[in-house]
């Protein structure tokens, strides 16, 4: 069951009366119309962004959704009271940890970011309802399609981590960037330092295997921390997602480096 809200509400960039013209539209739009609208597939991140959030945002009682693709069921979602309260790639839950995050707009990008790499490897989707869900849904993280819309362009998923090195590249003594895609990149002249970092970063790896679970995907928060590894010097690690960066710092510098993760994370929203 849906209801339309009696407030027109501001959704990607959208006015007041942009959102009210299109709840009308699709309130007057006969129903068989409508079906072959929303059949159509979203050829674009954005749109298929928007139709989620759209969905959303007009979704009171439990709801699930698929995303399918031309080769089948790619994504389940579940909303609930206007709001989005989980999200399965395949078979595999994105998992969101409650005691480390419960701000909307960190949940809203994780989703995103999991919804786009999805669309990367699928092609154009379709957005469907599937049918109820289960009345007792959990009701940990979730969020709105307010905060949903805002990272319909793929400029609210920068790769910040690389921003955060290309700030603080000149600073750094040497770095090692290990990217989502397992690649790894060296930057430094100093061997014995370069291998100083390689070790810490192989201690982090080992550590974030053990922690994996088989069954589902964890989403890995932002964080930054720093320490020493010689009395001048200090590693800085900085980890978004699956990105991790091992960089070296004057200890006179990494107050200034750990300034400007701050500035780019925005740690105060997290």
């Amino acid at each position: 069951m849906k209801r339309h809200s009696n407030t027109a509400r501001t959704l990607a960039g959208e006015t007041a009366a942009d959102v009210l013209r299109s709840m009308l539209r699709r309130v007057i739009t006969p129903i068989d119309a409508l079906r072959e609208i929303e059949d159509e597939p979203s050829r674009h991140f954005a749109g298929l962004i928007k139709r989620l959030s759209q969905e959303i945002d007009e979704t009171v009682l439990p709801r699930t959704f698929v995303l399918c693709s031309d080769a089948g069921i790619e994504a389940t979602i579940i909303v609930s009271n206007r709001r989005l309260v989980e999200l399965k790639i395949g078979e595999q839950k994105v998992e969101l940890d409650a005691d480390q995050n419960s701000d909307a707009a960190v949940t809203a990008r994780e989703y995103a970011k999991a919804i786009r790499a999805l669309a990367l490897r699928s092609g154009p989707m379709r957005l469907k309802l599937a049918g109820s869900a289960p009345a007792n849904m959990a009701q940990g993280v979730t969020c709105t399609a307010t905060h949903m819309s805002k990272y319909g362009l793929q400029v609210g998923l920068e790769n910040r981590l690389k921003t955060f090195l290309k700030m603080s590249h000149a600073q750094s003594l040497g770095w090692i960037f290990q990217g989502s895609d397992d690649q790894i990149v060296t930057h430094g002249s100093d061997n014995e330092l370069i291998q100083r970092l390689q070790a810490v970063r192989e201690v982090v790896v080992s550590k974030a295997e053990d922690r994996k679970h088989a069954s589902r995907i964890k989403a890995v928060y932002p964080s930054c921390s720093a320490f020493s590894i010689t009395q001048d010097t200090q590693v800085l690690i900085a980890i978004d997602g699956t990105d991790r960066l091992f960089a070296a710092f004057p200890n006179d510098r990494i107050l200034e480096a750990v300034s400007a993760w701050r500035q780019i994370f925005k740690t105060s929203e997290h």
